[in-house]
């Protein structure tokens, strides 16, 4: 019996966590509605940074935030994985080796760029990628 009523917590603790991530979220997102691609790119010294980068990590964390009310989430450079996104680890790095596959990125000697330990943001993010070496074709 004790084990149902803890599983019954867990369930309920659980489900209002998700739907108040979900409504800050929301609330994030309907707030930023005139956020841009746009906006986001000149946040960066885009004559200096891959583009292909900017756009790859933007649309990468934006399907990763999902759509509110039809809308994708608007992604600013500034935004922190931990407190905007409450973003896990994991997923972050599922986003970093899927961008540096497609775009091919070499994700070997991470320890020697400038931004190692620094990805905090979703600009640290483009910048960590920028600063790493492109694989070499066979």
């Amino acid at each position: 019996m004790k084990i149902i009523v803890i599983l019954g917590v867990a369930i309920i603790l659980f489900s209002a966590v998700s739907f108040w991530n979900h409504r800050r979220m929301r609330s994030t997102a309907l707030n930023r509605k005139n956020s841009t691609i746009c906006a986001y790119a000149k946040s960066f010294d885009y004559r200096n940074v891959d583009t292909a980068i900017m756009r790859e990590v933007y649309s990468q964390v934006q399907a990763w935030a999902g759509k509110y009310e039809g809308v994708n989430f608007p992604v600013e450079a500034n935004d922190c994985f931990n407190e905007i996104y409450k973003m896990d680890p994991e997923d972050l790095d599922d986003i970093y080796f899927e961008i540096a596959e497609k775009l091919g990125i070499s994700t070997e000697n991470p320890e020697s760029n400038p931004y190692w330990n620094q990805v905090t943001t979703v600009k640290n993010l483009v910048l960590f990628l920028h600063n790493q070496p492109k694989v070499k074709a066979a």
